[in-house]
């Protein structure tokens, strides 16, 4: 509501100069003022440095003056803090002469519309802060069709709470906001944030809502935008969920007879089930949290802790122990907040009207009275607590009240009969009053929810729960809103937390002891009691299949991609680097995978070592560059601790064991005469894309690595450390050169000798021209299908030939010459001799989520972790830098090239 944003957010009326504080850069500065140069038609002068002048045209009169100037880290704007905090600029915005300050007001509200909202880096803290609330809010159908009416308080964990349920489904056009009008801290920028991200904002006072009498004019307003919120969902087909403190629903829009109002609604408060009760009856279904399980058992402890952190912040100076205090209200937060009282030596008494109630605090050992007025005649209280949502004093009780009384407010009609009194405003403080009979009070706060008094109440992670069970209850009441009749529900609202699991994930998450750290779960395990925490490091192509392969093992993720590489809203993610991760979020990582570029692997290395020394780290391959190798391992001796690994996905291949399987069959004991590895894919349209380039080392730092691990589950042991071991130029090498790519073909033909008999090699890979299926067609085709995909860019193709056999493993994706296709990760095994198909056999196998599963096991486990095998590596970076004279040498043509290294060098 524009009309109303001076309740909260607007500025006092520009006198002579103001100050804007924020994470804004030169450029931002200067592309505001030719914003508001251009509305008011104001010419722009820079003065030099950092500075610059709107004047009236033609060298008229100076309207507006901005300065500014860097300034060293701040503090945080937020809850939480940043390990690396947001450069921070302070501008200071002079108005010229009398008359001129429109455009110096013009300016500085630019200004705060961009500074205010939260940054990427501090909305992922805040959701890096929430871990319940991430993880229920994983995208599903629950809020299809919906509309949101959220109306709470302007707090960090609503923020979150709302970052949950646009990731849950609901678009953001379709959240309207409405704020309770509580001076929260921060909720200038919280408000800005909401804007910023595309919701609806609007007033909806609370204090309106109680005195609807006295404010029929911002009432009127704030109905007729929530009016027509509410009309152009229903128009789009979208139905309308309310979460609310009974403030809207006391206006009518759950009401059996109301011409218009909502489709369903969840209740937060008790204050708001009073409301509802004197609204009439309901015709909508309502959830009510404010009596769930999940607010009354973790939420209100929370809360009766903000509430004696605001009290003694407020009242910095006065002693508490010893003293007598009055405790108005024994309910759900008042028999909270006695005990805290009496544990800081308070002595305190307590009145409820509520008998029942009363005779609990009696028997809990305080000293009760059934009114305040009898309380006030024995005792003589210094501060008076109010949590009782209604009147707790009465005109009489005023003049019972000690001279220089502070009265504390945990809600916000407790001290409502004040309203007529004249008071001098504490800022920062409260409101002092002079009674008729001389004495004075104190209020402290606004006369409203003093936990919300230039704070933001509960932290995050104390009402993480409170907002996931609002989120779990609304997802189911979204999911089948018919099913409930109309009227109040709290046993539906349980049920649905219950059966979420999030009792039991919040007591692993806070409370329980483990010994050792859960084991991944496994194919042959059972899922452990906490799941294990992994963090992706990169979401490009390895990115997304680790994401999918941990996320099914059951691991709790969060992604970091400084690109901003369209990052899955089910999980939580980070648009930075891993140096920005907030430091408590990175000491609780159980598992890292690097999966950005190779040139990367060694800086975020070394960036989670500076976090965690005694990280466990998985790797995508290659570990890292082959002039790095050095850098590697010296970085790994310095962190003995770690427990570093490297995906090896074909070293966990089926496919291949059951090739050499099958030959032992057919050939027993013959001996291999010649192994052939070729895998290709067509990267062009990547490569044109800007995707996958790699001009260090071309072909060889694509494929060549998985060859090379296929070319060592075959060969003996001897054998393959010889090969890798063996100079270049031992090698025939035919290379296809490129000017941007280096090498986009290469095929190399190696004779093992020293070994009896002779083992011939052939090596091929090529990442520009398509691939060329060369499988046959299939004996039988039960489980091969056409047009199953697109034509397969990508072939793998192993072959071996002993005796008089020739063997053969295509592997995932398999097309064969005729365009017969098999499913992903299906593998094709073949035998061939003197032309006839010996054997034939189609298995099932995903390498890589046996890979990961095992290198996971193992990173968790106690037991001693082989260092990286980067022997494969060393051979790449040999090839490369024997292949780079002929490269730079080669004309630019790409014409094919026979290369005998050897008799060349």
């Amino acid at each position: 509501m524009a009309q109303e944003a001076a309740v909260n957010t607007a500025p006092p009326s520009f006198s002579r100069w103001r100050t804007v504080t924020g994470p804004l850069s030169a450029e931002q500065v200067l592309a505001a003022v030719a914003k508001v140069a251009e509305r008011h038609s104001l010419d722009t002068r820079s003065l030099g440095g950092s500075a610059v002048a709107l004047s009236e045209p033609c060298g008229g009169r100076t309207a507006v003056t901005a300065r500014w100037q860097e300034l060293p880290p701040q503090p945080p704007r937020t809850l939480g803090h940043l390990l690396t905090p947001p450069p921070a600029i302070e501008i200071l915005i002079d108005s010229g002469p009398p008359g001129s300050t429109e455009a110096a007001e013009d300016l500085y509200r630019e200004l705060r519309r961009q500074a205010l909202p939260y940054t990427a880096a501090e909305l992922d803290n805040i959701r890096a802060s929430m871990p319940l609330l991430e993880r229920y809010s994983k995208p599903g159908p629950d809020f299809d069709g919906w509309a949101l009416l959220f109306r709470d308080h302007h707090l960090e964990h609503s923020v979150g709470f709302l970052l949950a349920v646009e990731r849950a489904g609901v678009p953001a056009e379709w959240i309207f906001v409405l704020d309770k009008g509580d001076r929260t801290y921060n909720r200038d920028r919280v408000r800005a944030t909401f804007t910023a991200r595309g919701y609806h904002w609007g007033l909806l006072d609370n204090t309106a809502v109680n005195a609807a009498g006295n404010h029929a004019d911002e009432l009127r307003r704030a109905t007729a935008e929530v009016d027509d919120f509410i009309d152009r969902a229903h128009d789009a087909g979208r139905r309308v969920l309310v979460i609310d403190d009974g403030g809207l629903l006391a206006q009518g829009y759950g009401s059996a007879t109301s011409p218009r109002r909502v489709d369903a609604a969840i209740e937060l408060t008790v204050s708001g089930l009073k409301r509802i009760s004197a609204a009439g009856e309901l015709g909508i279904p309502v959830m009510n949290l404010a009596r769930s399980q999940v607010k009354t058992l973790l939420g209100y402890r929370e809360i009766a802790d903000s509430c004696m952190r605001s009290l003694r912040a407020l009242l910095p100076d006065r002693k508490f122990i010893g003293r007598q205090v009055l405790l108005i209200g024994y309910g759900t937060l008042g028999s909270r907040l006695a005990p805290q009282l009496r544990t800081l030596g308070c002595r305190v008494a307590v009145v409820d009207t509520d008998l029942p109630t009363l005779i609990q605090a009696a028997e809990a050992g305080y000293t009760t009275y059934r009114t305040a007025a009898e309380a006030l005649a024995s005792t003589d209280p210094f501060v008076v607590i109010g949590t009782t949502g209604a009147q707790a004093l009465t005109e009489d009780d005023l003049r019972r009240l000690p001279d220089g009384v502070l009265l504390a407010p945990f809600a916000t009609r407790d001290f409502s009969v004040l309203a007529d009194h004249q008071a001098a405003a504490i800022p920062g403080v409260g409101s002092q009053y002079r009674l008729s009979t001389g004495r004075t009070l104190t209020v402290l706060g606004d006369g409203r929810s003093m936990n919300l008094y230039e704070a933001d109440s509960i932290p995050n992670q104390g009402y993480d729960a409170y907002r996931a069970g609002t989120l779990i209850a609304a997802r189911a009441l979204c999911t089948a809103p018919d099913r409930l009749p109309p009227g109040l529900h709290t046993t539906p609202a349980d049920t649905a937390i219950a059966d979420a699991g999030l009792f039991d994930t919040y007591y692993n998450l806070y409370n329980a002891t483990f010994t050792t750290r859960p084991a991944v779960v496994t194919a042959t395990s059972e899922r452990p009691a906490q799941p294990t925490r992994a963090c992706i490091v990169g979401y490009g192509n390895a990115g997304r299949l680790h994401t999918r392969i941990l996320g099914d093992l059951g691991a709790e993720l969060t992604i970091i991609d400084p690109k901003h590489q369209h990052l899955p809203a089910q999980h939580r993610t980070f648009r930075h680097g891993v140096d920005g991760l907030p430091s408590g979020l990175a000491t609780r990582i159980d598992i890292w995978s690097i999966c950005t570029p190779t040139a990367d692997h060694l800086p975020v290395l070394r960036a989670i070592l500076r976090h965690n020394p005694a990280g466990r780290i998985l790797l995508e391959k290659p570990a890292c560059q082959g002039h790095e190798i050095d850098s590697f391992t010296a970085l790994l001796d310095q962190h003995p601790q770690a427990r570093v690994t490297v995906v090896d996905q074909y070293q966990h291949s089926t496919a291949l064991t059951t090739l050499t399987e099958v030959l032992a069959d057919l050939e027993p004991g013959a001996a291999v005469s010649r192994i052939g590895v070729a895998f290709t894919k067509d990267r062009g349209p990547d490569i044109a894309a800007g995707r996958f380039i790699d001009r260090t080392y071309g072909v060889l730092g694509y494929e060549w690595l998985h060859m090379l691990t296929v070319l060592g589950r075959i060969l003996p042991g001897n054998q393959m450390s010889s090969y890798l071991n063996s100079p270049p130029d031992t090698s025939e090498l035919w290379a296809t050169h490129h000017p941007d790519l280096f090498l986009p073909a290469l095929t190399e033909h190696t004779t093992l000798t020293a070994e009896e008999p002779p083992v011939r090699i052939e090596l091929s890979s090529s990442i520009l021209a398509p691939s060329v299926p060369v499988t046959s067609s299939p004996a039988t085709t039960a489980t091969w299908r056409r047009g199953l995909r697109p034509a397969d860019a990508q072939q793998r193709h192993v072959t071996l030939y002993a005796g008089t056999t020739r063997f053969a493993a295509h592997l995932d994706p398999v097309t064969t010459a005729d365009g017969h296709q098999l499913d992903r990760n299906h593998h094709r095994i073949t035998a061939t001799r003197a032309g006839h198909i010996r054997h034939e056999e189609v298995l099932h196998d995903s390498p890589l989520d046996t890979a990961i599963g095992n290198a996971v096991t193992q990173l968790l486990a106690g037991t001693p972790l082989p260092s990286p095998n980067l022997l494969p590596l060393r051979r790449i970076a040999a090839l490369a830098d024997a292949l780079r004279p002929y490269a730079a040498a080669t004309a630019l043509d790409n014409r094919h090239r026979a290369l005998s290294v050897g008799s060349e060098a």
